[in-house]
């Protein structure tokens, strides 16, 4: 497997003239850095999102779950709270 050495391109604006160069040291530590703090805030966004859908869902079980309430009382407390009720079969 070959490993290809980052390039940076440079244009300059004034003139149009293109420079290709190869990424210094301290520009491929600090793109490393840049994609591994992406890959962890993406994780920690991932994992918010699936225990706010674990919350969503055990709410929405419980309410459907309260027999002792009317089902239009219910379905306001759904609503009231932002979640949708399983379909009773």
């Amino acid at each position: 497997m070959t490993t290809e050495t980052p390039i940076a391109i440079e244009i300059n604006c004034e003139t149009g003239v293109e420079t290709v160069r190869p990424l210094t040291d301290q520009e491929i530590t600090q793109r490393n850095a840049d994609v591994a703090l992406a890959e962890a805030e993406r994780a920690e966004k991932d994992a918010k999102d699936a225990l706010e859908l674990a919350e969503r869902t055990a709410l929405a079980t419980w309410i459907a779950g309260q027999s002792n309430l009317p089902e239009a009382a219910r379905n306001a407390l759904a609503r009231a709270t932002g979640v949708t009720l399983p379909v009773a079969e």
